[in-house]
């Protein structure tokens, strides 16, 4: 009865055709009727294997590493400047991910349930993602594999995800995923705003990583050391830009550049290319619904008062295309939210910026006529920042005098080009001197 039960279930799923009622009742219980050919379900023809050896492999094991690798049932998307990885399950058919920078462009048509119509542009350095529904999983996975990439990412067309079957494309081999609906949708949201980039959307890049466990399930990391460091440092910050109207300079260049962070959640920020008036939110915390136009502008929200998602929720729900956090600090964060699912109704991409830029972006909003623009920098990034925020703090510094000064001389020489990081670590250094001091006198 169980198997009858999930085989009408999936079959619902994928609009096969049910046997008659006097077959069903002949037929083994895993077997239903596709057309003229009779197929098994998922637990019968599955290439997952549940129960595969997660056992530690050691860094130079190279061979070990793909061994793992391959029998991976769920990983993780990275993409380069998106706020958080986006997870991924293995379907039931098909072969592991590929390996590599690949570009993730969508189908047209978006369903893949034809031959696609941007095929003659897809290669086999290309992810494509296609919407769930219309024709079965295999069929679509067939028409991607036909236009020659490398993979294919099915997303959901309702809460969830599932490790999807293919008993009408069990013997494929290729690279057969899903992901779920709100990420998905996050994803061709950002991708349809453009810019063109060679007949796709705008443009995204990233990998899709196999993660392993360990057998206790702990621990969890990409299953390969070359994915493990191929991730590491993916953009997740930049700098701004600010323009007048009429041309004039905005920052002295002892004041530039200013730094941002992305939040953990949100969507990646707009491009370069991108200029926006800039806003300051009323309320300035962004607490509460905002009652003055952010419409269609960068807006300026004052750190406190309430979490970061509901600040984002607000600047959205009035129509803001991006939203600044200012800093009560000279130091920045990559802001968060728990549970992760609720960042995930915030469409729009979230950053922080320092106390010190704050002040400049809010002299600026006051004068109606400065636009901002975002430039993704990899040397601006979570790392580097996390360990400046311990140095503002007190943290990490040697306990001698003398040599707090040669690290102090040390780090100032190595971010003389920031202006923010240099505030940061005068607070640090000041902490840290004042203590020296204090010792000195007992």
């Amino acid at each position: 009865m169980c198997y009858l039960i999930v085989g009408a279930v999936l079959m619902g799923r994928l609009g096969v055709v049910a046997a008659e009622d006097d077959t069903l009742q002949t037929r083994h219980p895993t077997m239903y009727k596709v057309n003229d050919e009779w197929l098994a379900l998922p637990e019968v023809f599955s290439n997952l294997d549940f129960a595969a050896d997660a056992s530690p492999v050691a860094d130079d094991d190279i061979e070990g590493q793909l061994r793992v690798r391959s029998t991976r049932f769920w990983g993780r998307i990275y993409i380069e400047g998106w706020p958080q990885t986006v997870q991924f399950f293995r379907a039931h058919f098909g072969v592991e991910p590929p390996m590599g920078k690949k570009r993730f462009v969508f189908a047209e048509p978006r369903d893949a349930c034809t031959d696609l119509e941007n095929a003659h542009l897809i290669t086999d350095e290309h992810v494509v993602l296609v919407n769930r529904g219309t024709c079965t999983f295999g069929q679509k996975a067939q028409f991607v594999e036909s236009a020659g990439a490398s993979a294919v990412v099915i997303i959901n067309n309702e809460p969830g995800l599932d490790h999807l079957p293919g008993p009408d494309a069990h013997d494929i081999v290729f690279s057969v995923n899903s992901i779920a609906q709100t990420e998905g949708q996050l994803l061709e949201a950002v991708y349809d705003e453009g810019p063109e980039d060679g007949g796709f959307g705008r443009r995204l890049e990233g990998y899709i990583v196999p993660i392993t466990c360990g057998n206790h399930g702990a621990n969890c990391n990409p299953a390969t050391v070359e994915e493990k460091e191929a991730v590491k440092n993916l953009k997740d910050g930049g700098t701004l830009s600010l323009q007048r109207a009429d041309g004039s300079l905005v920052l002295q260049p002892s004041e530039d550049p200013i730094e941002y962070l992305l939040a953990h959640f949100g969507t990646r920020a707009l491009e370069a290319s991108v200029n926006l008036p800039v806003a300051r939110a009323q309320p300035p915390e962004a607490c509460d619904a905002i009652t003055n136009d952010v419409k269609g502008k960068v807006v300026l929200v004052r750190r406190g008062g309430c979490p970061f998602v509901k600040k984002s929720e607000m600047v959205q729900a009035a129509g803001g295309r991006a939203m600044v956090v200012g800093s009560l600090h000279p130091h920045l964060v990559r802001m968060g939210v728990e549970p992760r699912w609720k960042g995930l109704n915030t469409a729009i991409p979230v950053v922080m910026v320092s106390h010190r830029a704050y002040s400049v972006l809010l002299a600026e909003s006051l004068g109606g006529t400065t636009t901002v623009a975002f430039h993704e920098n990899a040397a601006v990034n979570g790392s580097v920042w996390e360990g400046i925020e311990k140095l503002a703090s007190g943290d990490g510094w040697p306990r001698s005098a003398t040599y707090i000064e040669s690290k102090n001389e040390e780090l100032k020489m190595q971010h003389a080009a920031w202006p923010d990081r240099l505030l940061s670590l005068a607070k640090g250094y000041a902490t840290m001197e004042a203590q020296a001091k204090d010792k000195s006198e007992l």
